[in-house]
């Protein structure tokens, strides 16, 4: 199964850096997960979009893995870097593959990886966090021209869910007890007028 969302320049990338500095070897909090404007962050432009695709099961047990892929299609094509990151669900873990690393728990690259005809493929793992629920999984590319500046290099995006079953169910957040509720307030404000109202007859009495 596949998610596919192109760039819509939203989000930044800022995945392979245009100078030798910064992220070549990588860039976290980029996956779309995090809303940061490319501008704000001083990174990639100028280049036709990539087609940015996440592939692999769309459904898994409470504590199985399973073996994931993005994809970049299109773009300057010359050189590729990614940044995937996990929402939704609590607990899920990040296993990198070749080319790839983990890093406050996301994926990125190592290094920037060379395009094979069209496209730019990076093979990562993912273990089901316990709880049951659907974890969504961001994950950004970059596709960039390799002439190491920032300008004609472009991005997209793409989210997949993935639905856990076979573990525990989420735990409801406690109600707030403290205050006057719909249910609990009205019986106590009603007595506290009747007995304004008794005092109030027998005064007059």
């Amino acid at each position: 199964m596949r998610s596919i969302l192109p760039s819509v320049g939203a989000v930044a990338l800022c995945l392979v850096a245009g100078s030798a500095s910064a992220n070549s070897t990588g860039i976290t909090g980029r996956s779309g997960k995090q809303s940061v404007s490319c501008t704000a962050s001083g990174c990639h432009g100028g280049g036709s979009a990539p087609t940015v695709t996440l592939e692999g099961p769309t459904a898994l047990t409470a504590g199985e893995t399973g073996n994931y892929s993005l994809i970049i299609t299109g773009g300057p094509g010359a050189k590729a870097g990614l940044n995937v990151a996990t929402g939704g669900v609590d607990g899920a873990t990040l296993t990198a593959g070749s080319g790839t690393k983990v890093v406050n728990g996301e994926l990125t690259h190592s290094l920037p990886k060379a395009f094979t005809g069209t496209t730019a493929r990076f093979d990562f793992s993912l273990v089901a966090p316990a709880t049951n629920g659907t974890l969504k999984v961001f994950g950004a590319g970059n596709s960039v021209n390799g002439d190491t500046k920032e300008s004609g290099d472009a991005h997209g995006n793409a989210t997949l869910d993935v639905v856990i079953t076979g573990g525990k169910d989420p735990v409801a957040p406690e109600e707030d007890g403290g205050g006057c509720s719909a249910t609990s307030g009205a019986p106590l404000v009603m007595g506290a007028v009747l007995a304004m109202l008794a005092a109030r007859r027998r005064r007059a009495g």
